[in-house]
């Protein structure tokens, strides 16, 4: 006696019949979108924290500078020439430096007398120019006592105060603006990139 006939036996298999994985024809539950308000959150914060450093950074550096390059230019402005002789009056406290033309081919030697002797900074070197020839110190001293100074010098040399503090401040102010600045910059650009990654919708199957 045989067998009645089974259409679902043989047949092809129903498409509204759960297949292996649970789901209508076959196919797997479709995976939840990932949780990016972590990634948006900080996303955002970087942001902030970027535009702030990168602006204040632009700002103190720029002002550093300006404020330390014009107390140099005061100084520049008050230095006077020795030529081969000179004499100036100083305070106890102050610094001034020997300049020589950069196209010289060596520093000339020079002779200072005063009330006291002077002492010899070390690690300072600038420049500026002076009557339309640019020059550079090749020595400089601190005065430890006040009163007038005489200066005999082989060649033509400028001398002229200097502000230290108004130096750094100048240097100190370009390295902020340009380190700070663009420690600023990579973090806005980080920030930007995972609010943009987080703001982005998943990828559909």
């Amino acid at each position: 006696m045989g067998q009645p006939y089974d259409p679902g036996q043989y047949g092809p298999g129903n498409p509204y019949q759960s297949g292996p994985y649970g789901a209508p024809g076959g196919y797997p539950p479709p995976t939840p979108p990932k949780d990016r308000s972590g990634m948006r959150l900080w996303g955002k914060i970087l942001t902030a924290v970027g535009i702030v450093v990168l602006v204040a950074s632009l700002a103190i550096g720029i002002a550093l500078a300006v404020g330390g390059i014009s107390q140099v230019v005061d100084q520049a402005e008050q230095a006077f020439v020795v030529d081969p002789t000179g004499e100036q009056n100083y305070a106890a406290g102050d610094t001034f430096a020997l300049f020589t033309p950069e196209s010289s081919a060596g520093d000339p030697s020079c002779e200072i007398t005063g009330p006291a002797a002077l002492e010899r900074e070390s690690g300072v070197t600038t420049e500026f120019t002076y009557d339309g020839t640019q020059v550079r110190s090749f020595e400089s001293f601190g005065v430890k006592e006040s009163g007038t100074y005489s200066f005999t010098c082989s060649d033509r040399v400028v001398v002229a105060s200097i502000d230290l503090g108004g130096i750094f401040s100048g240097v100190g102010g370009v390295l902020l603006a340009v380190f700070g600045g663009g420690f600023g910059a990579v973090l806005l650009l980080i920030g930007i990139v995972l609010w943009a990654i987080a703001g982005r919708k998943p990828r559909t199957v």
